[in-house]
């Protein structure tokens, strides 16, 4: 378990480096290109290898950390995906001696399943504010495409975090095996 100060910073800010880059080609080089409402939600991936791969008592803190920022570039509030994304990760947390990363197609497999949990509670959270169904089915058939191409990119995504957290691909950050 991670606890020192050092281990967790200069990681979460190299992280934010790479989110405010993804954000950037999300928000800026997409519509240039003619995709105006394709916006691929690279901090769902953060989040997942937040709480997926680090074993830190500060994870809803840099769950935290990671909506806020990513709130800069959306006009999503931060607090509701902060919210789910501490859902799931209590999710990964009492399923995480099951996950095993043993390829990229379980990799695949893995993240697409927890986008799709990501994707239901941030519904019923929706649904609790508006009370109307319509703006969910909406977003569900933007959300779909856009996760399995996170899911795709998600082995590619991985081994980079992995790099910047130093995690080993055996074990969760500050295991040594």
């Amino acid at each position: 378990m991670k606890t020192n100060f050092k281990d967790i910073v200069f990681p979460l800010i190299k992280t934010l480096i790479l989110l405010f880059v993804l954000e950037i080609i999300t928000t800026a080089i997409f519509p240039m290109i003619g995709l105006l409402n394709f916006r691929v939600p690279f901090n769902i991936l953060l989040v997942l290898f937040l709480g997926l791969r680090l074993e830190t008592p500060y994870l809803a803190i840099l769950i935290m950390i990671v909506q806020y920022f990513h709130a800069f570039f959306s006009v999503e509030g931060w607090e509701m995906g902060t919210v789910t994304g501490i859902v799931i990760c209590v999710v990964v947390s009492y399923v995480r001696e099951m996950i095993h990363f043993s390829s990229w197609g379980m990799t695949i497999l893995i993240t697409q399943v927890f986008q799709l949990l990501w994707f239901f509670v941030q519904s019923i959270l929706i649904y609790i504010q508006l009370g109307n169904l319509d703006y969910i089915f909406d977003k569900g058939w933007r959300f779909l495409p856009q996760s399995v191409i996170i899911a795709l990119l998600s082995p590619l995504f991985f081994f980079l975090l992995n790099k910047i957290w130093n995690v080993d691909d055996r074990g969760m950050l500050g295991d040594k095996i």
